[in-house]
């Protein structure tokens, strides 16, 4: 028996999920609406009976291009969506994100294709580790199910029994493409290798897809493991807007078949027309209101990469540390290591993930040795699935916790690189400050080690200049530990870079002074700093540190005293260090002064520091173990002519890796990469000029 109430509720939310696209459409054809707009028009039935069967007070709901009717179902909040959809302020989130992303409460919505999955995976896994009894559910198309990332989150998902409820809306086609002509055999059952429990119906009917979903959340919650529920239906409008080459007689088909039509038919008609008018008088109320709202505008805070306060609390100052009281000696690798059972230690909703990092293997390169022993719980080893990692690492951080994700070769990056750019660093702003992703990837980068052309690459470089993520390098001229410690803080996503020629190396530091971390300002290229200290063991190189404008530290190093000026300055960042003091020692002998500055955050660069290093001397030369074509020396290079291109003797000069592979035989290697011999004879070059 069929509850008079339910249909009521029910044909009122498909039909404004119906009324609401087709009002955008018209909005198009005036030509107040730009860009694209995805719509569900056929598909109703599966947004209502999905979200219905949720409990919206705790449940979380991932999404894709096509979000409307979920979100709707989900908050009734039309009018945020079609002032979102005109660009307004008063859009859900102020018209940056549009038709494919919306953010309310729990509900995430993201246009890249298979993306939102791993990012779905990781809720679960917060969800099950704050024990919210919460369950996550991620609606996908039938064209994603091309992407590898859906079936890395499948694995994932059923490894570690996540309460994760994947719902296929099988509309039948990919933009223009059918199924037939993408998938090979039946989408219902590629659930079932990973051991997921699946159904499918056809969802012409609403109670049917309600009936199906309340048994599949059901078994979620219950059981604590994923399901895949799959949805038969059709989408009756175009792709986007006016994008449709199916034949009428295709259309004519299923229009007869219409699930909203279908619903109309039980309710009498007086009471059906009431619904439609309520709706119609919303709808019309919500465009005159959202037409006469104001457009957001951009604040500084999207300009000005963690600048902005009221979105993030300010970023964390390293701890101020006597130099002297660090062990002597403390290698780079300990010191990390160290920071990290710190860092799990202070923090219980820390977690860590990575390939191969449980005891007693500890990692490849042992950075997280004994961790998983002391916290089993928050140390997660994870398949070879890199997008996945940090997808994951990107939906805990949205729900609340700090992961901490490990990338076994930094040159693993690349298939991480959508989760990077189009997730981590884009949904605190395309959401206009409402989510933050305070996500660390760690990564050992660079060569020296005779790993060959895909493990000794610098590639942090193709992450460069992303608004809103932040690259971080530690040198070993830096507490690598302590800046760690900073990196995790960070309400940003971050890549924090680790050589791989510095983890055995002990810690360069001053001895006996305190390093000055307090925000330091640039007056006429003056960094403000505390005393040069003495380097332990060393009687020439000496050691300062200031902070730049996002909080992170510029390590300083000087081969020469307080009433002497530079000959060169060097800037680099990174692995550049194990190069650059010994350099300084060895110019001291010659009788060249050197200084050498590298910051620890490459991207965004904060040129202040190294405008003042570069008016030192005039002299400049910027080093780095990349191809210098498009790196970061260029943005350097820019800067520093922009800022102090009147107090240089000679063009900057640059240093870095030969612009091809890198060979794994050693002294092929030798060859490409950057050594102190080419450091030196660039120095010597510059003081020729």
């Amino acid at each position: 028996m069929i509850n008079n109430s339910l249909t009521e509720r029910f044909y009122a939310q498909m039909q404004l999920i119906r009324r609401t696209e087709q009002t955008f459409f018209a909005l198009y054809g005036r030509g107040l609406m730009a860009g694209t707009v995805h719509t569900s028009i056929g598909q109703e039935a599966c947004a209502v009976g999905v979200v219905n069967a949720l409990d919206r007070t705790r449940d979380i709901i991932f999404s894709n291009h096509r979000a409307h009717g979920h979100f709707l179902v989900y908050c009734d909040d039309v009018e945020g969506l079609v002032a979102e959809l005109l660009g307004r302020r008063s859009g859900v989130v102020g018209g940056i994100g549009g038709t494919q992303h919306l953010h309310k409460d729990n509900l995430y919505t993201n246009g890249v294709q298979g993306g939102i999955v791993p990012n779905a995976v990781g809720a679960a896994l917060a969800e099950k580790h704050k024990q919210s009894g919460a369950i996550v559910v991620v609606f996908l198309g039938d064209g994603t199910m091309g992407q590898g990332v859906v079936y890395e989150s499948m694995n994932v998902a059923a490894l570690w029994s996540l309460p994760l409820l994947f719902v296929l809306e099988d509309n039948q086609y990919a933009q223009s493409t059918h199924r037939r002509d993408e998938h090979a055999g039946s989408l219902a059952q590629r659930a079932q290798p990973f051991g997921i429990e699946s159904a499918e119906t056809e969802a012409d009917d609403v109670f049917t897809v309600y009936a199906a979903a309340q048994r599949a959340v059901a078994y979620v919650r219950r059981q604590n493991r994923p399901f895949f529920l799959v949805l038969h239906t059709y989408r009756l409008a175009p792709h986007s807007k006016g994008d449709d080459t199916r034949s009428a007689e295709e259309l004519q088909r299923y229009w007869a078949r219409d699930p909203l039509a279908r619903l109309a038919a039980v309710l009498p008609d007086a009471q059906r027309a009431a619904i439609d008018a309520a709706i119609e008088q919303r709808i019309e109320k919500a465009v005159e209101k959202a037409l006469t709202d104001e457009v957001e505008e951009i604040g500084d805070w999207r300009l000005e990469m963690g600048a902005h306060q009221s979105l993030h609390p300010p970023i964390p100052q390293s701890p101020n540390l006597l130099i002297s009281n660090l062990p002597s000696p403390i290698s780079y690798l300990e010191s990390l290591r160290q920071s990290l059972h710190t860092i799990l230690e202070e923090d219980s909703t820390a977690l860590v993930l990575g390939e191969d990092i449980l005891d007693p293997y500890g990692g490849a390169f042992k950075v997280t040795k004994g961790l998983s022993t002391r916290f089993p719980d928050r140390v997660r080893t994870t398949p070879i699935c890199e997008a996945t990692i940090v997808g994951m690492s990107v939906g805990i951080a949205l729900r609340g916790l700090h992961p901490i994700a490990e990338i076994m070769f930094g040159d693993f990056v690349a298939l991480a690189a959508d989760q990077i750019v189009n997730h981590a660093a884009k949904y605190p702003a395309m959401y206009n400050g409402q989510v933050a992703v305070p996500l660390v990837i760690r990564t050992p980068m660079g060569g020296g080690r005779g790993y060959g052309p895909t493990h000794s690459q610098s590639l942090e470089r193709l992450f460069l200049g992303i608004p809103h993520l932040k690259i971080v390098a530690a040198s070993h001229l830096h507490d690598a530990g302590a800046l760690l410690r900073q990196v995790v803080a960070d309400p940003e996503p971050v890549i924090f870079v680790e050589h791989k020629l510095l983890y055995p190396l002990a810690l360069v530091r001053g001895e006996g002074r305190r390093a000055r971390r307090e925000t330091e300002r640039l007056r006429d290229w003056r960094l403000e700093i505390e005393d040069w200290a003495p380097v332990r063991g060393d009687g020439v190189l000496q050691m300062a540190e200031g902070v730049d404008r996002f909080g992170y530290p510029v390590a300083l190093a000087r081969n020469y005293g307080d009433d002497e000026t530079p000959d060169v300055t060097v800037i680099a960042y990174g692995g550049m260090s194990r190069l650059l003091a010994p350099l300084l020692t060895e110019m001291a002998a010659e009788e060249i002064r050197v200084l050498a500055c590298l910051p620890a955050c490459i991207s965004p660069l904060d040129a202040a520091p190294l405008v003042w290093a570069a008016a030192q001397s005039g002299r400049v030369l910027v080093a780095e173990e990349s191809p210098t074509a498009f790196g970061w020396g260029a943005e350097v290079v820019t800067q520093v002519h922009a800022l102090a291109g009147d107090r240089l003797y000679a063009p900057v000069a640059r240093l870095g890796a030969a612009p091809t592979v890198i060979p794994a035989a050693k002294p092929l290697e030798d060859m490409v990469l950057p050594s102190q011999a080419m450091l030196a004879a660039q120095i010597v070059k510059l003081l020729e000029m």
